[in-house]
């Protein structure tokens, strides 16, 4: 797939299908568009791409961009053009389809809320007059809108059940094994402290998840908040991984959370703590045994 920044690309004479959006966490709405795409494009021997921002206002990305690529690539997209959403939020609607004849757009394939331009003003009924358009239908999965908004809101409230649902598949984070505090070591249960290479909003507690290393999986009990038993400030992400003794600082593991078992909690002694977390690990290693 070539990717290129929206300033670089010429007319293409072959023309292209072009689906248009931010694609974040690439849900089961923007799988639709992209199955859309590659369809229009076979059907008019043009070239299937899409137009989506790296940079753009929100409360955090879904998805990495090397990640949201990858989605692309794999399903089927030739061209990727980006821009950061600051570079073109001041065009007025008809600059935008200007842009869009400028490289020879042929077809263009939207959701069904789709608008455009600065303030938004740009209408799909604009762009009908332009070119061929295809507007895809929300994407609706037990009586829920298949957007990233909802995704969002369900990640912060800890219900992967529902992520998974909206996505299509389970969702999953990366991140550098860093350095702690030592205190899962001290306890029994040394933990891999996490360096996110995407932030996400997460609500505070224990996971049963999933852990990826070197392509392999492994049954992990993830914590995410300040450790209020040892009135830690600062909010962690780490990960007790069971069965695993090897020290991996510095490595890139992905984390695949399965649902939530508890909040976080300040226990009255560090004995407590202990039975507490044996008693997580212990309820992980059965549960996901079952799935």
């Amino acid at each position: 797939m070539e990717i290129k920044h929206f300033s670089d690309i010429d007319i293409i004479s072959k023309g292209v299908t072009i689906g248009i959006g931010k694609f974040d966490g690439f849900h089961l709405g923007h799988k639709k568009i992209i199955e859309e795409v590659i369809r229009e494009a076979k059907n008019k021997r043009s070239i299937p791409a899409v137009f989506t921002f790296k940079h753009f206002p929100t409360e955090f990305y879904l998805s990495a961009w090397e990640e949201k690529l990858n989605f692309f690539k794999i399903s089927g997209i030739e061209l990727c053009i980006w821009c950061d959403f600051e570079e073109i939020s001041f065009w007025e609607p008809f600059e935008f389809i200007e842009y869009l004849k400028s490289i020879n757009t042929n077809c263009v394939i939207v959701g069904n809320n789709f608008k455009f331009g600065s303030h938004r003003k740009g209408q799909i009924s604009d762009l009908k007059k332009e070119f061929k358009v295809f507007v895809v239908d929300t994407v609706m999965i037990d009586g829920i809108v298949v957007n990233s908004s909802n995704i969002r809101e369900f990640l912060k409230n800890g219900d992967f059940e529902n992520v998974n649902k909206l996505l299509g598949r389970k969702f999953s984070f990366k991140g550098k094994v860093i350095t702690g505090n030592s205190k899962g070591r001290i306890l029994g249960f040394p933990t891999a402290n996490l360096s996110l290479f995407n932030h996400i909003n997460i609500k505070e507690g224990v996971y049963g998840c999933w852990v990826k290393y070197e392509e392999k999986f492994f049954k992990g009990a993830l914590s995410i908040g300040n450790c209020p038993t040892f009135e830690n400030q600062d909010r962690k992400i780490e990960v007790y991984i069971i069965g695993f003794d090897r020290i991996i600082y510095g490595e890139t593991i992905e984390i695949f959370p399965v649902y939530r078992i508890r909040d976080q909690k300040k226990f009255d002694n560090i004995e407590s703590l202990k039975n507490s977390i044996k008693r997580d690990v212990e309820e992980i290693n059965e549960k996901l045994n079952l799935l």
